[in-house]
């Protein structure tokens, strides 16, 4: 299975898949030569039920972010995709913002079932306008990129923002076993994080200091 959760990920935690959304889904997630993503398979099986109104929206603005954050990698691939490294580095962040916002559909699919803590996500709501402008200025930035460094220092100031961890709070959120136990929900944002601030100063060594600074800030929120 492809995507953002395999079938190795379903067969660790068999139970809470079943529990979330059926013995159907989880057949034919685990059949080996399925070539369809687990989304996919929510999706033809009817699982999309919505979770009360509230929780609904704010997801979706979530799930917006991450794939605007997809398009905006995949227009930055795009520019440098003659700069070999450069260009792959983008490809893979656009992948993975991706796979973000996949997960988020999962995890309000699962959440139908399995419940939501308003209270886990209530603080971190107020953080979406701010979040939803900031992502249109790396847009309008985008248009106007001339350097590597530029393109970096957008990637930089998107990854400094709190959508890393509005993301994770809306994961926290979901009271169901699914997103509770399988690995991509509890270790994407971190290695997420782990690759940019590895790879961001061998492509550009003057933005080491910057790096630093993301990544002490991160240690502090931890």
């Amino acid at each position: 299975m492809v995507g953002a959760i395999t079938g190795c990920d379903i067969l660790t935690h068999p139970i809470a898949t079943i529990r979330s959304f059926g013995w159907i889904v989880f057949f034919k997630a685990v059949v080996p030569w399925q070539d369809r993503s687990f989304l996919t398979l929510l999706r033809e099986a009817g699982r999309f039920r919505v979770g009360g109104p509230p929780m609904s929206a704010l997801l979706d603005r979530c799930i917006a972010l991450e794939l605007r954050a997809n398009r905006l990698y995949t227009a930055l691939a795009t520019v440098f995709e003659d700069r070999g490294l450069v260009g792959e580095f983008f490809l893979v962040l656009a992948r993975e913002e991706q796979h973000h916002a996949d997960l988020l559909e999962l995890a309000r699919a699962a959440a139908a079932r399995g419940g939501w803590k308003a209270n886990l996500f209530n603080p971190w709501q107020d953080y979406l306008p701010r979040l939803e402008q900031q992502m249109e200025a790396a847009e309008a930035a985008v248009q106007e990129i001339d350097s590597l460094d530029d393109a970096l220092r957008v990637v930089l100031d998107i990854e400094s923002s709190e959508i890393n961890q509005v993301f994770a709070a809306a994961l926290a959120a979901s009271d169901a076993a699914f997103v509770k136990k399988l690995k991509p929900f509890r270790r994407t944002i971190d290695a997420h994080l782990a690759y940019i601030l590895e790879r961001l100063p061998e492509l550009s060594p003057k933005l080491l200091p910057a790096c630093q600074e993301l990544r002490a800030k991160l240690r502090r929120l931890q």
